[in-house]
């Protein structure tokens, strides 16, 4: 009886321990796996701020963007001067062309085109002389022209002389110009002109030379005058007067900056305009 009691408490005393032994097992492999889902809770956090970097950093990118183009567009308007218009110039807005009141002089032969150079064979020689090229043909509404003037560009056109001259008194036509996007701002000054010639192009310029590089058949050959004189003799013979314009540049842009401009030949006396148009206007340093 004594032996059994003593194998009992041996056996116990193994199970017991053999329990603590489990016990310390079990603890260690459950304080792993707390570790372990510790760190991989630590890096999903860190994978979760990383991508809400990368979002943020994205929407900045795209916002940055969207402020550039918006910028872009701002400073292409700015240039052309009329907030919000590109492209070719065609009739003005109403905005602007309220500011005008036609002389009632219809104009016929409108032209647009550079004073620029031309060729022409005269024998084995070419020749080189200086006229208004690049001609295509423009039309008015009233007094405004439909189309507008690209820089340096000129436009031409033919008014009844005898009506004209009716109200030519002096230097009471003024080309007076206007800020497009800000018709109310006072006037533009123009470089190199007080603004009160309406002749920018010569008698010559308009009658090239015959088998010119333009390709022109309205022509007459000999010198300058002779073709000046051709020119004059036939506005005469029609009773009409020649006026021509410049896109001038202004005095108020700088350097590589351009302004869109509405212009009118204004007769301060009564208080109507022979023609007005917009114009792109350089900086005079261009």
């Amino acid at each position: 009886m004594k032996k059994q009691f003593i194998l009992f408490l041996a056996a116990a005393a193994i199970g017991f321990g053999g329990a603590s032994a489990a016990d310390a097992q079990f603890g260690g492999l459950g304080k792993s796996l707390k570790n372990e889902a510790k760190k991989q809770k630590e890096k999903a956090e860190r994978e979760a701020a990383r991508k809400a970097a990368r979002e943020a950093n994205r929407l900045l990118r795209n916002a940055a963007g969207a402020n550039g183009s918006r910028n872009g567009a701002a400073r292409a308007s700015q240039v052309s001067g009329n907030a919000g218009s590109s492209g070719p110039l065609g009739k003005p807005s109403a905005s602007l062309t309220n500011f005008t009141k036609c002389a009632g002089l219809p104009l016929s032969n409108i032209t647009i085109g550079k004073l620029g150079s031309y060729t022409f064979q005269q024998g084995f020689s070419k020749e080189k002389r200086t006229g208004f090229i690049n001609r295509r043909p423009a039309k008015a509404d009233g007094c405004i022209l439909t189309a507008g003037l690209q820089k340096d560009e000129t436009v031409y056109f033919e008014v009844d002389e005898s009506s004209y001259r009716k109200t030519r008194n002096g230097s009471n036509y003024t080309l007076q110009c206007v800020d497009s996007g800000n018709p109310g701002g006072g006037t533009v000054p123009l470089h190199g002109t007080n603004g009160s010639s309406d002749s920018y192009l010569g008698d010559s310029h308009m009658k090239l030379a015959c088998g010119n590089s333009e390709g022109l058949s309205d022509c007459a050959n000999g010198k300058n005058s002779d073709r000046a004189s051709a020119h004059s003799s036939g506005l005469k013979k029609r009773r009409k007067y020649g006026a021509s314009f410049l896109a001038r540049a202004n005095n108020l842009s700088k350097r590589g900056q351009s302004k869109r401009l509405y212009c009118q030949f204004y007769n301060k006396n009564n208080g109507k305009s022979l023609v007005a148009f917009e114009m792109i206007s350089k900086s005079p340093y261009d």
